[in-house]
């Protein structure tokens, strides 16, 4: 499992891929966001001509769709939104996962780069969501999603439950892989984002890296709880300690604007 003195972005005690995101998100990015350029680079050497790849919340990096013009692979991108940081995305079709249109069984690779993580705060419960990838997927197909842990997003990536991420992927496949990125940053600074959270205070955020191959048949669509207003659905998907931070901050930001 890589650490940052194993990956071959590691360079003279620096992380190339840092300012490589940068330049091409054209936007800054935070140091386990950085990891999403050798993941990606792995996905890649995977693809090949005659394939099909699906990538879940595309937003505007193209890094994949470039490769699979370039090898001759079929590419398909799906976000929720038409602009990602007043830039056109590169999806060609635009909606939600939870409403996912493609037919079953039509992708080689459904792939995800730290994306899961928001799925519920956008309507798409995890379960339907990870249904979604599964569903798509040809059988013996793959489905790769990286995602933070002890950043941001919903409960399971906030708090870090591997083994509750691992049981909602082992629904459809026998066979996962779960991989982290800069668990152990050293020589590199460990990346402490959550000082405003006493529960993750210090806990270094990192990414964690699944890949699961496709090889159990499509269980029943999870239930899908209709009518729940989008923010009360992010609120039912924090732990209920981040809530309670969150309604502090709020409160504390109300309270400053008065004041001044």
């Amino acid at each position: 499992m890589p650490s940052c003195s194993e990956c071959s972005k590691l360079v003279a005690g620096k992380c190339a891929a840092f300012e490589q995101a940068q330049a091409e998100f054209g936007r800054d990015v935070n140091p386990i966001g950085a990891c999403v350029i050798p993941i990606v680079e792995e996905y890649r050497r995977q693809i090949r001509g005659g394939m099909s790849v699906l990538e879940i919340g595309c937003g505007t990096w193209d890094a994949l769709v470039s490769h699979c013009k370039s090898v001759g692979a079929r590419y398909e991108g799906v976000d929720s939104s038409e602009f990602y940081y007043d830039k056109r995305t590169i999806a060609t079709r635009i909606e939600n996962l939870r409403d996912l249109s493609f037919a079953d069984r039509e992708f080689d690779f459904v792939i995800g780069n730290q994306t899961m993580e928001h799925w519920g705060e956008y309507g798409c419960p995890l379960d339907v969501g990870i249904y979604q990838c599964f569903r798509v997927c040809k059988l013996g197909g793959r489905v790769m999603l990286n995602v933070p842990i002890h950043f941001h997003g919903t409960r399971d990536f906030l708090i870090g439950d591997m083994a509750r991420i691992r049981t909602r992927f082992e629904r459809y496949s026998s066979n996962i892989k779960m991989e982290t990125w800069r668990r152990d940053a050293a020589p590199l600074e460990p990346y402490l984002p959550r000082d405003d959270y006493w529960v993750l205070r210090n806990k270094p955020a990192y990414v964690l890296a699944i890949d699961a191959i496709c090889d159990r048949e499509i269980r029943s669509r999870p239930t899908l709880r209709k009518n729940i207003p989008v923010q009360l659905l992010r609120t039912l998907n924090y732990p209920f300690s981040f809530n309670v931070v969150r309604s502090f901050r709020k409160a504390s930001a109300l309270v400053d604007r008065l004041i001044h």
